[in-house]
């Protein structure tokens, strides 16, 4: 065996060409693999599925995740004014039928991030009251949605959605904590209302008319009209993203896949399962691409998935 690496060895210190080249570095790794394997068997101390590393930002993303989930809910309508920025998590409790399935549960209908001021803050005081803004942002959305249902009746097939129906949680992390934080809670939940999950995307669409910007109308504002420019079913020119049918149908399926979490207790030790090292224990591996769990199209440029 030492006398066959010799020569590989020796061949990969030669000008071979570059088809070669890839072949020879393919098997070394594969060589390399099945040594470390026969190590492995042979060794009486076994080696831990990973180590802990503070600094690895999935390690700080889900430590992030964990402490949110350790915060208590607060209306969406009456959010308390605060310092920070950081991650939240939105929750439904309505009767809405498209919603009826996540309705008092653990899982949020959206999760979202929101940035200091400047990237340099190291204080809640530098990061500025972004948290609290962003969740009052959406506050209004809904709340618009909210009224507009109210003074108006809705098209068959849309229902409506009132403020008082939602709650939310805030989490106030040090800066750039948020950004893996968001990641991991997007693939973690799959919320209904995230840009990435394809579903019901574009509460957050700072939208306006095609005079201005020929999108589409986003699935959010098709079946929760309230903003002016998305209410305004006259005009011929902008069309909607999707149907609410098909809005329905996305969110039945995408559900059945990743069902509802329903208590907080085993929610926290699922999210503790992540840190643990014994190797009875299978996770799924984290990818740097956000893959929801059906391949549903959209939203694209035209759509505005803004979140």
């Amino acid at each position: 065996m030492e006398n066959g690496l010799d020569e590989l060895i020796r061949l990969a210190s030669t000008d071979l060409p570059a088809h070669a080249t890839r072949k020879l570095r393919n098997g070394l790794t594969k060589f390399a693999e099945k040594v470390d394997t026969a190590r492995e068997s042979t060794d009486t101390v076994k080696l831990p599925k990973a180590s802990f590393d503070p600094g690895d930002p999935k390690t700080v993303g889900r430590m992030v995740a964990l402490a949110l989930l350790a915060q208590p809910r607060l209306p969406l309508a009456s959010v308390p004014d605060a310092y920070g920025s950081g991650v939240y998590a939105i929750y439904y409790n309505g009767d809405h039928p498209f919603y009826e399935a996540i309705s008092h549960t653990e899982t949020p209908i959206y999760v979202g991030k929101a940035d200091p001021e400047t990237p340099e803050a190291n204080t809640p005081r530098e990061q500025g009251s972004k948290l609290t803004s962003r969740l009052k942002e959406h506050a209004k959305t809904i709340r618009a949605a909210d009224a507009h249902a109210h003074e108006n009746h809705l098209p068959d097939g849309l229902f409506p959605i009132r403020l008082k129906d939602f709650e939310c949680r805030r989490l106030v992390c040090a800066t750039n904590a948020q950004l893996v934080a968001e990641r991991h809670l997007i693939s973690t939940f799959w919320p209904l209302w995230n840009s990435e999950t394809k579903v019901c995307w574009g509460m957050s669409k700072h939208g306006d008319s095609h005079k201005t910007r020929k999108n589409k109308r986003s699935p959010w504002h098709v079946i929760h009209p309230g903003k002016a420019w998305a209410a305004d079913t006259t005009d011929e020119k902008q069309e909607d993203a999707l149907s609410p049918s098909e809005i329905q149908r996305r969110i039945g399926e995408l559900l059945e896949r990743t069902p509802p979490r329903r208590s907080h207790e085993q929610l926290l030790e699922e999210m503790l399962v992540a840190f643990r090292q014994d190797d009875t224990v299978a996770l799924e591996t984290e990818t740097e691409e956000l893959k929801p769990p059906v391949n549903f199209r959209g939203p694209g440029p035209e759509d505005d998935g803004t979140d």
